[in-house]
């Protein structure tokens, strides 16, 4: 994590600090229930809080504060660097720390697998490198800086995730994190209500590309033809991007082989048999770009094979987790039809003698919201699973595609699926973040301990 005086702080960020500025810092906190002796606090202003509201209350508690200028009166017996905007200050500080670090930056995005891909990033190159990751969701305005600030100073390798909702939004986090290499994993429909169309989105995505250093490598799924649209109208510089996925010359070359959490296949990079601890289609699609980016990189074919056979998924991104005699395939951290289509695949390739997909809403879908939600519950109807459980008012319509079940509420959901988790069945939940579909994943795992 970051550790310089408060006197190099206020360097950084071009400000006046006032109080013990010789005083070092050790680390960046916005939650002031997370701040320590040392913590640089840095207060956010919301729509309901403002952070300057809690430092009286942490002042013996933290190294020193950013202060907004606007915001009198200034604070009295703390260490602190006025700057104008504090939200501004956390994103030129985080800017300012990665030009003094000597890693390369390896940026992740796209409509669908990001995470994963990311996960998969991180366990490759940490057997060869000193290596970092975006932790959890960290991948916006607020969350990539953090993650900056957070890396090492002897760190080689950052991986940093790239959310998005509108144009220009990755444009701004590569003004800050400036990679060297970024993926590009998928275009799907999320977003779809705020910028138009898949076009549009990719658009969006390729920001990314846009922004790259200028010796930068861009790999993007081949399988996402807006993609390749959008490059062919970009200025390439010095720029190469490199295709992976069906119809490119980074591609798998076998069938897959699920084996309980992990899946074998072989793939066109090189000879050996991948292991990935991961299940899914998809899953295997996102290795592809891992493994090409780090055979680029230079690492070993055997540290690329430990790393996707050891790998840790972040929690909710099709977890296989024992629930009794059951399983639960845990994909409950976000969902569209893309999303939920491949959750569908990976769930009926998993042996068992029952499928149960638990489905909620998908959001931010845009005027097509009711046949995209449609084609969900045919999509589970053709794939054949044996049961489909739908809670929230759009997947009403995939309920009655399929002629599943529909409840009001998760706790209804939750006491129809009780009694499978005593029986040999795989029971995939998934929906959209706000949907809380984790709820039920952790009202079956408590009532099976019970059991």
């Amino acid at each position: 994590m970051i550790k310089k005086s408060i006197k190099e702080i206020a360097q950084m960020l071009n400000a006046q600090a006032f109080g013990n500025i010789e005083e070092m810092i050790e680390g960046v906190k916005i939650d002031s229930r997370e701040v320590t002796s040392h913590s640089l606090y840095i207060p956010m202003i919301g729509q309901k809080v403002d952070g300057h509201s809690f430092v009286e209350g942490i002042q013996d508690h933290m190294g020193a504060t950013l202060w907004q200028k606007d915001h009198l009166p200034y604070p009295e017996k703390v260490n602190y660097i006025l700057v104008d905007d504090t939200l501004s200050a956390l994103q030129t500080l985080a800017k300012v720390y990665l030009s003094q670090l000597h890693c390369d930056v390896i940026a992740v995005t796209g409509s669908n697998g990001k995470t994963s891909c990311k996960d998969m990033l991180y366990s490759i190159f940490a057997q060869e490198k000193k290596t970092q990751k975006t932790m959890g969701n960290h991948n916006n305005e607020i969350g990539l800086p953090l993650t900056i600030l957070d890396f090492d100073e002897d760190i080689e390798v950052g991986i940093l995730e790239m959310g998005m909702e509108n144009r220009r939004e990755i444009e701004f986090l590569c003004s800050i994190a400036q990679p060297n290499q970024a993926i590009i994993t998928t275009i799907g429909s999320a977003h779809m209500e705020n910028l138009g169309g898949k076009y549009q989105i990719a658009q969006a995505k390729c920001e990314i590309f846009e922004c790259m250093k200028e010796d930068g490598i861009l790999y993007y799924n081949k399988e996402c033809p807006e993609i390749e649209q959008v490059l062919s109208t970009l200025n390439f510089g010095n720029k190469k991007a490199i295709a992976f996925g069906k119809g490119s010359k980074i591609c798998i070359t076998s069938d897959l082989n699920i084996k309980e959490d992990t899946m074998e296949f072989h793939c066109s990079c090189f000879d050996d048999k991948v292991v990935v601890h991961a299940l899914g289609a998809h899953q295997a699609t996102n290795a592809l770009p891992c493994i090409a980016l780090a055979l680029d990189y230079g690492l070993q074919i055997s540290s690329i094979l430990k790393g996707l056979s050891s790998m840790e998924m972040t929690k909710m991104r099709t977890q296989l987790l024992s629930c009794g005699k059951a399983k639960i395939l845990d994909d409950s951290y976000k969902s569209n039809p893309e999303s939920a289509k491949a959750a569908i695949d990976t769930l009926m390739s998993i042996p068992s003698t029952c499928h149960i997909a638990v489905l909620a809403d998908m959001l931010d879908l845009g005027e097509n919201e009711i046949s995209l939600h449609t084609s969900i519950g045919e999509y589970a109807k053709f794939k054949q699973i044996n049961e489909l459980i739908c809670t929230g008012p759009l997947s009403k319509f995939s309920a009655k595609a399929y002629n599943g079940q529909w409840f009001e509420t998760k706790e209804e959901c939750i006491q129809v699926l009780k009694p499978y988790i005593h029986s040999d069945c795989v029971i995939l939940v998934k929906g959209s973040r706000a949907m809380a579909m984790d709820k039920i994943v952790s009202a079956l795992l408590e009532e099976a301990k019970t059991c």
